[in-house]
Parts: structure tokens; sequence; C-alpha cells
């Protein structure tokens, strides 16, 4: 999103309000740290996509994340925890990443998101692996975001829309079959879990554009047949969806559709 307001030395000035209702899940105050440069985490409960199971018998809904990133400046007082109103100031439209070329003045945006996180153990994994800097589960390894001009579309045509009904209209980018245990995502977003319960085999994935999952269930047995002595197999891939291919996480082969080392890094998340 494009700066739309300066000062005299032509730094922008525009203000990155939260979007919705939600708390400040992660604050990068670094902007050398990363590629978003200075960036900030809002989680948005969103019962639509499922109810987490709490140890305790009790129960909590799903959340979303939003994501804004680039910040020249974050606004004092924005840290974890912090309970967020629609229209909250987060900090300051900028430049800000570790990258190489840096994006210059000129070239100042919001980068923004809304999406899910793929596995509420990344930070366990992340740790075991050493990775630095450790932003826990808010690695943008971790992170998996949805069209943000079609959310913002669909949402503009129905300000009540949930993120459950909006990823019901969210078109595949492929099919895949995949073996592993139960994945984390489904307990968190059981919602996209398709009847009947996990029977334990493999399971069946539709994917968006951007690896995000839509939906899951139990594998058919002409399904599971197909991986063979694979851990995964793609069994259809919708090329007008999948666009450029940017993750690379399936490839083709003398003509078939595989997954590639970045896919399979993406399964180990998804299974961890």
């Amino acid at each position: 999103i494009a700066a739309t307001a300066c000062d005299g030395k032509v730094v922008p000035t525009d203000p990155v309000f939260a979007i919705a209702e939600g708390r400040v899940a992660f604050v990068n105050s670094v902007a050398g740290n990363s590629s978003y440069g200075k960036y900030i985490i809002v989680e948005h409960p969103d019962p639509s996509l499922g109810l987490i199971q709490k140890r305790d018998g009790s129960s909590e809904p799903a959340v979303v994340y939003t994501l804004y990133a680039h910040l020249a400046d974050i606004r004092f007082g924005v840290r974890a925890g912090l309970a967020v109103a629609p229209g909250d100031v987060l900090g300051t439209l900028g430049h800000t990443s570790n990258t190489q070329p840096p994006i210059p003045l000129e070239r100042s945006h919001l980068h923004w998101e809304i999406g899910v996180t793929l596995n509420s153990r990344f930070e366990v994994k992340g740790r075991a692996e050493k990775i630095k800097p450790d932003f826990g589960n808010y690695n943008g390894g971790n992170l998996f975001a949805f069209d943000p001009l079609d959310f913002y579309a669909a949402h503009s045509r129905d300000p009540g829309l949930t993120m459950g009904s909006y990823l019901s209209t969210v078109k595949p980018a492929c099919e895949v079959v995949l073996r592993g245990k139960f994945p984390d995502y489904f307990h968190r977003f059981s919602a996209l879990w398709k009847a009947p319960p996990h029977d334990g085999g493999p399971i069946h994935l539709t994917l968006s554009e951007s690896g995000a999952p839509l939906s899951g269930r139990n594998a058919t047995s002409t399904e599971a047949t197909l991986l063979g002595n694979q851990r995964q197999a793609v069994l259809k891939v919708f090329p007008e969806v999948l666009g450029r291919n940017g993750r690379a996480y399936v490839h083709q082969v003398g003509g078939q559709w595989q997954f590639t080392s970045k896919g399979r890094q993406w399964a180990d998340i998804l299974f961890y």
C-alpha cells in the first residue's frame, strides 16, 4: 500500500491502523532483523474457523493474523499482549527492511497481510534448529497469507464476512495427499477439516496459492495408493490459480507435478 502523505523532506507520514479488534501478538522493533523490517502482528479471533479445545476443558476461538511491515516506527506502547480496536494507530508507514539493496525511500509502503499460521509449535521447531533471530511462531516461514485485495473486495461486499465463509470461496491451487500425523493446523482450524474424523491414514488437502490449507479430509483408498512409498504426492494442479508459482512448493518433471525440496520443508512444518 503506497504512501499518500509526506513531510517537507518527502518522508512518508501515513499512520498505519489496526483493521479490526484483536491483540498484538508480536512486535519486531529492530529493522535489521527481518526482510519485513519493523513489523507488527495482530491476532483476531474468528470462531467461524473452529474452537480450540484447551487442556482445562474450556475452548477459545481460532485466530487469524494481520501483519503490518516495513514500518518507519512503532507507536509508543504497542507491545505483545496489547488489545487493539479498529482504527488504533500501530505505527508509521516506511521502508525498513534488511534486504540488499534496501527499499528506497521513494518506494516506502505498507506490506499488509491477512492469513494463518501453519503450526503453533513452529517456535519449538525453530529453537531446536537454532533459527536466528528467534521470532517464535511469527517467523515468515510459518505465516501463510491470502490474497488481500480479494479478501478486501469480498469484505466490502459483505462487512459481516467471516474467514470461514471467505475461505470456502477461495479456489485451490492444487490438491495433494500426504502421510503423517493429524496436523496441529486442524486442531486449531477444525472447521476446515471435513468429516469424518481422521482415521490415522493419509490425508487429502486443498492448498491456496500461498500454501495455506483450505480444507482437509481422509484420503480415499485410490488417493492413498498414489502415494506408494512417498510421504507426499501431488494429485492435481490448477495452473490458472497457481499462477507464477511463487512459493515453488511443486513443479513439473516430465509432465508430472511433484513436491520440491521447498514443498517437503513445508510438509515438515505442517506435521511437526
